[in-house]
């Protein structure tokens, strides 16, 4: 099993590294053409289109939002053991997924558009917004949402209550008063 949360962030930060290796790469090779103003206004119409639908998947409108489908999930097993993964220190970056965001990245920025190696961070951005509504959700509804409790159906989500930390200590480790 794996958390949610987590592995939207590890898919996001694993673009992110994506397109920081081709822009490395791409820049010293092609160099960036400079940026027509023209480009600019379609940009912002991208985005304002972007942050519009991204808007409505943190929504229950059907065909649109995605938290019916955390609001669908299922409980854990009180008897499962829950993975105690440190994200940050343990995998925060998929390695083998990279490959399948810098090849074609790389490919086309230097085949074709050397613009085409910031085409990660699209799909980066989008995978980190799901983070941001799972982590919206799991904050609000008070659970932490699981993905791959069952071997054969990855996408399937089950939940867990918030687990309550370690109860606070005073500075001489005796418990409060």
């Amino acid at each position: 099993m794996d958390r949610l949360l987590h592995h939207e962030l590890r898919f996001s930060l694993t673009a992110v590294v994506a397109m920081v290796v081709s822009v490395v790469v791409v820049g010293p090779v092609r160099g960036f053409p400079s940026v027509n103003v023209s480009y600019l206004s379609t940009f912002a119409g991208a985005l304002a289109l972007w942050v519009l639908l991204t808007l409505l998947r943190a929504t229950r409108i059907p065909w649109f939002g995605e938290v019916r489908d955390f609001d669908a999930a299922t409980p854990v097993d009180p008897e499962t053991a829950l993975p105690t993964e440190d994200f940050w220190h343990d995998r925060p970056v998929n390695l083998g997924f990279l490959p399948v965001l810098l090849v074609p990245a790389l490919g086309l920025a230097l085949a074709w558009e050397a613009w085409m190696c910031l085409m990660p961070l699209v799909w980066g951005l989008e995978v980190a917004a799901k983070a941001a509504r799972v982590a919206h959700w799991e904050r609000e509804n008070g659970r932490v949402l699981w993905r791959g409790r069952v071997e054969g159906r990855p996408w399937e989500l089950s939940y867990s209550p918030v687990g309550h930390g370690a109860p606070a200590r005073t500075t001489t480790d005796a418990p409060p008063s």
